[in-house]
């Protein structure tokens, strides 16, 4: 099997990995808004992104005691029906144009939030199960959805703890079940298993590392944080498309 790192290139990605790595241990989401775009300028090979679902291993451990029954059915179950309409929706739809539309979305919702034009809603079980679904669907088949319920829990006005475990649980299970579907389906092959292996390490420094820094930041820098990533990941994912 054929490594497709240079060495050159494994310092690039393990940089990347790292700083992914803290920007999904402090929002516990973000992993593959920060690491899909950027290694796709440099490696062309997005299938690297099931590193996300390593990470979301670490944080979901992290906040496990924050993760309320009340919010992850509903995270659950529109995951569950979202993602693999996502993965079946690779077949028939045009994939850089639906992503690009996802990173113009992300943009806009920045914005929105630097304008501070923000919508309010209630902490009701629908905007958050509706939010995880179309999420689901679009991390099915873009690896990009984690924008949606990111802007749905920021508007619910929720806790830190509280946001970064819907956030994560959303996340580490849209991952597996793309993993699961996309392997059985024969849309990925599992060689390439293999080739994420190399950037386990500086990933997990950098979730580390952020989880440390979340503990520092008060709500206001944790809602800024948010903004800053939905926004980075429009912006490259726009750039990698146009590339």
């Amino acid at each position: 099997m054929h490594c497709p790192f240079t060495p050159k290139l494994l310092i690039i990605c393990s940089l990347i990995a790292f700083l992914a790595g803290f920007v999904k241990g402090i929002a516990g989401f973000g992993f593959a808004i920060v690491f899909t775009p950027l290694t796709l300028l440099v490696l062309h090979d997005p299938r690297l992104g099931v590193l996300g679902a390593l990470m979301s291993v670490g944080v979901i451990v992290e906040v496990r005691n924050d993760i309320k029954i009340a919010s992850a059915l509903p995270v659950i179950t529109g995951t569950v029906l979202g993602t693999p309409l996502g993965i079946l929706l690779l077949l028939v739809i045009h994939r850089p144009t639906l992503k690009a539309a996802i990173s113009a979305l992300a943009v806009g919702l920045t914005i929105l939030r630097l304008f501070r034009l923000e919508v309010r809603l209630g902490q009701g079980i629908i905007p958050l199960m509706f939010g995880t679904f179309l999420g689901g669907v679009l991390n099915g088949c873009t690896s990009m959805g984690g924008p949606v319920p990111v802007m749905i829990v920021s508007w619910q006005r929720r806790a830190i703890n509280e946001s970064r475990a819907i956030l994560v649980v959303f996340n580490l299970l849209s991952y597996l079940i793309a993993i699961a579907m996309a392997s059985a389906t024969g849309i990925a092959k599992m060689t390439w298993l293999a080739y994420c292996l190399w950037l386990f390490a500086p990933a997990v420094f950098g979730t580390i590392a952020g989880a440390h820094a979340v503990r520092r930041i008060s709500s206001a820098a944790f809602a800024n944080v948010i903004t800053i990533v939905v926004g980075f990941g429009g912006i490259v994912g726009l750039i990698s498309i146009l590339k």
